[in-house]
């Protein structure tokens, strides 16, 4: 497990304004949640990537088979007691025996494949989502009042570090659009889609659509001004992020004892 460390410099901001300083000290713990977040999110990307590589069992292959041809022969044996051909149930009995023994599989915890499939996708989003409500929180703590000017400058870090995170976060909430190869907007254009050559993905003339990609540990979509983009769900990543929140939470001047997180 990977567990990202901070230091608060203290309990609260050392400010005469009261009101300021709660503001702000709000916006600071939004921060750290966000952060908090995106770190939970690769641990479980991290290990459902993990739990994939090793899903495959033979004995559990062969206990299935076993228990597909046992459901199928008490409904074959029920179905020709009332007198019907088996050319005529044979349709029906193999969707019958699928259906109850998928339904026994549920009912032992065993989690469908377009489920489990999905997990790995859904823990990437939920890590370029952190990610991204971070830079949005950064953003609005750079435009207050009195803060340190070295905010605005650690905001715009966050789009030099991950300079996709906007253009894939924004294909991942239209994908309506893009899916029919439109940018972005309230009329938006057809997309010219961009050379793409990811190592993965070689389409040096433009033409490839690509949603909800994931290769290896990064995620990508084709943005919305058609380049290919994608962002690493990754420790190094994750440490990055961690440089950004820890130099923010420096640049305020505190009171009290410092705090270290996240809790036991």
């Amino acid at each position: 497990m990977f567990v990202f460390e901070i230091i608060i410099p203290g309990t609260g901001l050392d400010s005469e304004d009261r009101e300021w300083a709660w503001k702000i000290e709000r916006q600071l713990d939004s921060l750290q949640s966000q952060f908090f977040e995106a770190n939970l999110a690769l641990n479980l990307f991290i290990s459902e990537q993990t739990s994939r590589s090793h899903s495959f069992s033979k004995d559990t292959w062969d206990a299935d088979s076993k228990r597909r041809r046992e459901i199928r022969e008490v409904l074959e044996k029920e179905l020709l007691e009332q007198g019907k051909s088996y050319w005529e149930i044979d349709d029906e009995i193999s969707l019958k025996a699928d259906i109850i023994f998928k339904r026994e599989k549920w009912e032992q915890g065993n989690i469908p494949r377009e489920f489990k499939h999905n997990l790995v996708f859904l823990y990437a989003r939920a890590f370029l989502y952190a990610l991204d409500a971070f830079d949005k929180f950064l953003g609005v703590l750079a435009k207050e009042d009195n803060v340190p000017e070295v905010i605005t400058e650690l905001h715009k870090k966050i789009s030099s570090t991950f300079p996709d995170l906007r253009g894939v976060r924004n294909t991942t909430q239209h994908l309506e659009d893009r899916s029919r190869r439109l940018g972005a907007g309230r009329n938006p254009k057809p997309l010219d889609l961009k050379p793409i050559n990811n190592g993965f993905i070689n389409a040096p003339n433009g033409g490839a659509l690509v949603l909800n990609s994931l290769i290896g540990s990064k995620y990508g979509s084709t943005m919305a001004d058609g380049h290919y983009g994608e962002i690493d769900v990754s420790p190094e990543s994750m440490s990055h992020l961690q440089e950004i929140l820890n130099s923010v939470l420096n640049s305020f001047k505190w009171s009290g004892s410092k705090q270290h997180k996240p809790s036991a």
